[in-house]
């Protein structure tokens, strides 16, 4: 049988992903102005986002394996749709705020959704004669495509069409899901083991190496959107660049980057040792992390952000990817355990980067003497309060490295007992 349209299908509900939850916060300076939204509501629109994907990764573990695989992906999709749609419609005929917060909810459902499914489906595909042997990471290099796509279209459609028809653009973006949506229907998906009420999970859980695969999966996506969250505002604030050229230079180049590594590694990485690749990639990252922190070159600085994105690229769906070969008989439920993994890495990152950089900014600026050295670096408390938060948020993938380490460990002593 062939899956290729599977495949595309799969592809393009990582776009559906990139979609919902990079378009709102293009569009908060808009909402701040048309709605008067505070800025406490406008943040809790991504604390609300990645909660209740959290929610759908804890709910999943225990529905995904009882539930029809065709009629989850169909619903990641269409809730999506719908979700982007009432977006658009709902804050211009109800009250605001309550308009919004039900499109975050739809959507988000949505995005959850995407996570749990679409890997174990990818997964599942027959891989003959070496064919898409890294199809995995592949997969998850359409979400670092569709985030830069978000941010370059919008921001041209935000240009010709002005802050006014926003709301044209949430319809627009629909499209796509509402596409994928029918494509779910038609699809042709292999054949899913459904397993017995926890078998499998619960002697999974039991393996100190899988709560290392646990926290590796936290450690990958904290990595990833510390840069990714903040990146404009250190362009922006720490590095003194125009906004529109902040978030094209800033979160789009980082998409762009953490894009070519997930195609690379989908097209050509099938050879290459998975844990290895991990454990040089957190290297890599560190050294991002390093260089924007202590190197004062904007240049440079600003070109460590972008390279943070190769150095991410492969953390989460390798260790997706790692977690399937090593527990090919835990299911779909295995992937919704690693997706609240890579959840809260999602946001602890942001928030432990922005909670330091707050902290020190706040004690620069009632400090005169930490004030005075501030300034002989050349360096205003905004700035050394950024540079603070990214050397916080390098601890996770400091703690990337010692994770894999512990792994190859783990499977040495196991290959030495057989």
């Amino acid at each position: 049988m062939n899956y290729k349209k599977t495949r595309i299908a799969c592809y393009t509900g990582y776009v559906t992903q990139a979609i919902v939850v990079n378009l709102a916060p293009l569009l908060f300076v808009i909402f701040q102005k048309d709605f008067d939204f505070s800025l406490s509501f406008i943040a809790a629109i991504t604390l609300i986002t990645f909660l209740l994907q959290m929610g759908i990764d804890i709910a999943a573990i225990y529905f995904v394996e009882k539930t029809s695989y065709r009629i989850l992906a169909v619903s990641s999709q269409l809730t999506a749709c719908i979700g982007l749609c009432l977006m658009a419609f709902l804050p211009r005929i109800m009250m605001p705020e309550a308009g919004i917060l039900l499109a975050v909810l739809v959507y988000s459902t949505g995005s959850g959704l995407c996570e749990v499914v679409l890997s174990p489906l990818i997964e599942a595909i027959p891989k003959g004669g070496g064919e898409n042997r890294s199809s995995m990471t592949l997969m998850h290099s359409f979400y670092a495509w569709g985030q830069a796509a978000v941010i370059l279209i919008t921001t041209v459609l935000l240009r010709f069409i002005g802050d006014g028809l926003w709301w044209v653009i949430p319809l627009v973006w629909a499209l796509i899901p509402l596409f994928n949506t029918i494509a779910f229907m038609r699809v042709p998906l292999a054949d899913m083991t459904v397993h017995e009420e926890g078998s499998g999970i619960r002697k999974m859980l039991r393996r100190p190496e899988f709560l290392v695969a646990f926290m590796l999966m936290i450690c990958s996506g904290a990595s990833e959107q510390a840069m990714a969250q903040w990146a404009s505002m250190f362009c922006e604030t720490g590095l003194g660049v125009a906004k529109v050229v902040g978030d094209i230079l800033g979160p789009c180049m980082f998409a762009v980057m953490m894009g070519i590594g997930r195609t690379l590694h989908g097209l050509f990485g099938a050879k290459l040792q998975m844990q290895r690749l991990l454990l040089w990639l957190s290297v890599f990252c560190v050294g991002c992390y390093a260089v924007t922190v202590f190197v004062p070159v904007p240049f440079l600085s600003l070109l460590s952000c972008g390279l943070c994105g190769l150095g991410v690229s492969v953390m989460w769906p390798g260790m997706l990817a790692l977690c399937s070969s090593k527990y090919p008989l835990a299911g779909a439920s295995m992937f919704a355990i690693l997706a609240l993994g890579g959840d809260i890495g999602c946001s602890v990152g942001p928030w432990l980067t922005g909670t330091v950089s707050d902290a020190v900014v706040k004690l620069v600026n009632s400090s005169e003497n930490i004030f005075n050295i501030a300034k002989r670096a050349g360096l205003t408390a905004d700035q050394l309060g950024l540079r603070a938060g990214f050397l916080s948020a390098m601890i996770f993938p400091a703690l990337m490295i010692l994770g894999v380490v512990l792994l190859s460990i783990s499977d040495k002593r196991t290959n030495e007992k057989k």
